[in-house]
């Protein structure tokens, strides 16, 4: 359950990063390429804080 709901969550940071990143005309359409690993980077965070969250309740 957990891949899907990060799966889901790094789709969508990467279309919303890409849409903001790729209107700051400086960055242009690198944005929309740089967006794909930041959603990775921040569905990867957001899997090791489940898992933390999950060892310290099961230490309880």
């Amino acid at each position: 359950m957990i891949s899907v709901v990060l799966t889901i969550f790094s789709l969508g940071t990467r279309v919303l990063l890409a849409y903001l990143l790729s209107a700051i005309p400086s960055i242009g359409y690198i944005g929309i390429w740089a967006s794909i690993p930041i959603g990775w980077a921040l569905a990867d965070l957001a899997r090791l804080y489940y898992l933390h969250k999950k060892a310290v309740k099961s230490t309880d």
